[in-house]
């Protein structure tokens, strides 16, 4: 299993730096040759070595010259030969500050299974990031003992369990910083880790980035976060790009308890939105997921097969949807659940496929028949008329159609609860650069992209009229829209958002600089 990305220098002296003066604001200069720093995904060493060095530096200021503890640096790792490594590089490293020291605190060992009973000054770490879909007998391993069956939640990353266990294992008054992706801030898999930090201590400082600081992993944001253990800090200081703000410590939570970084500004335009709006996207559409085949090359077809065509049907990707415009369907899916009565010929199609479409779970538990599509949905859905969204991409893409477009399961479906509701006006809103605004913040991110999934779009605040004239002034604008786009009807759609919400085109300046 090779998932190790090291830290770049320049990050791993930053973290080296902020971790340790934040410990020292804590403790007495003398207490400096007791401290104790761990990191339980060690590696080579690239966290460890720059704060060792730090130390070094800090005795030679306090005690006029240079002193080295053995209780300083204390690592772990499964990888025998970085454990190796490091020992060569901190053999190294002493020696040219005048140390010849032959044995470290390193340890070849799983840090999440072991028995850890010191307690630290300093958790470090860059912990390895896998998520549970691809890594299933791992995360089974760890739900079956004890950091597992505290901590688990369904499609978490690996790395929580390090941040869960780093907490565990820092004394009181005592710091941990990390180096993540920064998709658990939101994540349903991150409440019991959110949970955590917050109810045991306090960040101190987050830095956030709308990129990867890895080279090797382009398309993800990564995180920077130090926090301190059963102390509650007041105030929080927050990086983001050039932006620097402060933020109270209780204001960086929403009310479902994720975490938002929003800067004071940005937060008056999105407290009025919410302040306006009277409803949420769910009272209003119901909003279901495409179509889940199981095995794309059997049931997706590149042109149509008259042979077939009582099966067959429109099928869309998510690159299809554009905003207000979805492309001509490019694909066919043989539309197969458990109401089809199979034709001889189609039998005489799936056997040779037999084999490979039993492997699919749900035909393990018998909760399909091998032959229909993993997960069919209600064929409605399909047909009803509705607003149709890629799961990922940069901006809104959200788009209409009253006619069968079965899509794949990144594609998101949203049609109306009650005959009366106005999906035109909605579109609208759901185009609308306010509405971007608005997701930027309190929607989901991975890599560059937002993420358009059920939960977030649920809980979409919006200002529904009563008045029919409000709505119909915004449907008529987004009937033409979808007839032929004009960025001058853009205009006019995003006007009368701004004006609903009392949002100024100054205040949305902000806007670009989100993007």
């Amino acid at each position: 299993m090779n998932y190790k990305i090291y830290t770049p220098e320049n990050y791993a002296v930053e973290m080296a730096g902020l971790s340790l003066e934040q410990r020292l604001k804590r403790v007495t200069e003398s207490d400096i040759m007791e401290l104790k720093v761990v990191d339980l995904s060690c590696g080579t060493g690239n966290l460890l070595l720059p704060i060792l060095e730090q130390l070094l530096k800090k005795t030679k200021e306090i005690f006029g010259k240079y002193r080295y503890s053995e209780r300083w640096i204390t690592g772990y790792d499964l990888d025998r030969e970085g454990i190796r490594l490091l020992e060569e590089r901190l053999k190294e490293l002493l020696l040219s500050y005048g140390f010849k020291i032959e044995r470290f605190n390193l340890y070849v060992a799983d840090s999440l299974i072991a028995d850890i009973e010191e307690q630290y000054d300093i958790v470090i770490g860059n912990p390895p990031y896998l998520g549970e879909k691809n890594h299933k007998e791992l995360f089974q391993t760890l739900r079956e003992v004890e950091i597992g069956k505290k901590y688990y939640s369904s499609k978490m990353d690996y790395f929580y369990f390090f941040i869960c266990k780093g907490i565990d294992i820092l004394k009181d008054g005592g710091n941990l910083i990390y180096l993540t992706t920064n998709y658990w801030l939101k994540a349903d898999s991150g409440s019991i880790l959110r949970k955590k930090l917050k109810d045991e201590g306090s960040y101190i400082k987050i830095k956030n980035f709308s990129h990867s600081v890895f080279k090797e992993a382009t398309g993800q944001h990564n995180i920077i976060f130090l926090w301190e253990k059963s102390i509650k800090n007041e105030m929080v200081e927050i990086k983001e790009n050039e932006k620097n703000y402060l933020l109270k410590q209780d204001k960086i939570y929403d009310e479902f308890q994720r975490v938002i970084l929003i800067p004071p500004t940005h937060k008056l335009i999105l407290d009025k939105i919410k302040k306006s709006a009277n409803c949420r996207l769910k009272d209003l559409v119901n909003i279901n997921q495409g179509i889940v085949s199981g095995v794309d090359k059997v049931f997706v077809l590149d042109e149509f097969q008259e042979r077939f065509k009582r099966y067959l049907k429109p099928f869309y990707k998510n690159k299809d949807i554009n905003r207000y415009f979805i492309e001509k369907n490019r694909y066919w899916i043989l539309y197969i659940d458990e109401k089809t009565e199979l034709t001889e010929e189609l039998i005489e199609y799936l056997t040779p496929y037999k084999e490979l479409l039993s492997k699919r779970r749900e035909v393990k538990t018998g909760s399909i028949k091998w032959w229909e599509l993993q997960w069919s949905r209600e064929e409605e859905i399909f047909n009803l008329p509705k607003i149709v969204v890629r799961q990922r991409c940069k901006e809104n893409y959200f788009s209409y159609s009253d006619k069968s477009l079965y899509g794949s399961a990144d594609i998101y479906y949203l049609t109306s609860k009650r005959e009366d509701v106005d999906l035109f006006y909605i579109l609208g809103y759901l185009n609308s650069k306010l509405f971007l605004f608005w997701y930027n913040y309190y929607g989901k991110r991975k890599g560059i992209n937002l993420e358009y999934y059920s939960t977030p779009l649920k809980e979409i605040p919006l200002y529904y009229p009563e008045n029919n004239s409000k709505r119909e002034y915004i449907s008529n604008l987004v009937k033409e829209q979808l007839i032929s786009y004009e960025e001058k009807r853009d205009e006019m759609i995003d006007s009368f958002f701004e004006s609903i919400y009392g949002v100024t085109q100054e205040e949305l300046k902000f806007t670009e600089e989100i993007n």
